[in-house]
């Protein structure tokens, strides 16, 4: 049984999880149908790259609003509470965690299909249709599911073959479709973008983004994120979860 330093030692930690995750979300980059993020990607794509990580969450939805809710895997297992429908087919099989990886951009601009806030620029794209620019110019993190047969992982994989590296041109990222219709394209432009000089000095003090990862999801500690041999995939599409 547990006792009263280990309980409050529990909700000591779970508090702490919590807020670094509420400080790590206005990090993130958000996207629904329709929306195109532009950014210089901080990931080189080389080894020892601290700016791409890979990751295994497990993801439920929760609450009255019934949002959705992530938590890390290290060694096989959660770090924090998972329901057993999350993690457990009915027939006793092992599900397996969602397989992610989540890279710092330097993002310049979304383009959004709807104006949800009436600050962003209404433009027109070349095919006459109405858009509605949202100037960030900061950094970002953005976080990806593998995808089916890994097609959004892929997609990274062909520019970093392409150009030699992933942050040499401004990459587009572009969301069609909602829940398990969700498509990702990801592609190189032609354009190459320079930092602002008071932007250069704050890379170096960016967040190794597998310590990013940790304090979003949970404790991070260990190297790498083992899948349990038992599991079966849920699914290998993009669900309208957090990405």
């Amino acid at each position: 049984m547990s006792g009263i330093s280990m309980i409050q030692n529990n909700i000591t930690s779970r508090e702490t999880r919590s807020a670094q995750a509420a400080e790590a979300n206005g990090k993130e980059v958000w996207l629904k149908d329709g929306d195109q993020v532009f950014m210089k990607s901080m990931a080189t794509g080389e080894e020892g790259d601290i700016h791409m990580e890979e990751f295994y969450v497990y993801e439920f939805q929760q609450g009255a609003d019934r949002g959705w809710t992530s938590v890390l895997v290290e060694n096989g297992e959660p770090v924090d509470s998972v329901p057993s429908e999350a993690m457990v087919h009915e027939d006793g099989r092992r599900k397996a965690p969602r397989h992610k990886f989540a890279l710092w951009g330097y993002v310049t601009e979304i383009l959004h299909t709807e104006q949800r806030v009436d600050s962003w620029e209404q433009i027109t794209s070349p095919s006459g249709s109405k858009l509605y620019k949202e100037t960030v110019n900061d950094f970002k993190v953005l976080t990806l599911s593998f995808g089916a047969q890994n097609s959004n992982w892929n997609q990274f994989v062909d520019i970093y073959e392409d150009n030699g590296s992933l942050d040499k041109n401004v990459i587009r990222v572009r969301r069609r479709g909602a829940s398990l219709d969700t498509t990702y394209t990801i592609t190189s432009t032609s354009g190459n973008l320079d930092l602002p000089e008071d932007k250069q000095a704050e890379v170096k003090n960016l967040t190794p983004i597998k310590e990013y990862v940790g304090q979003r999801y949970g404790t991070l500690e260990t190297e790498t994120d083992a899948v349990p041999s038992d599991a079966v995939a849920i699914d290998n599409d993009d669900d309208d979860s957090l990405f």
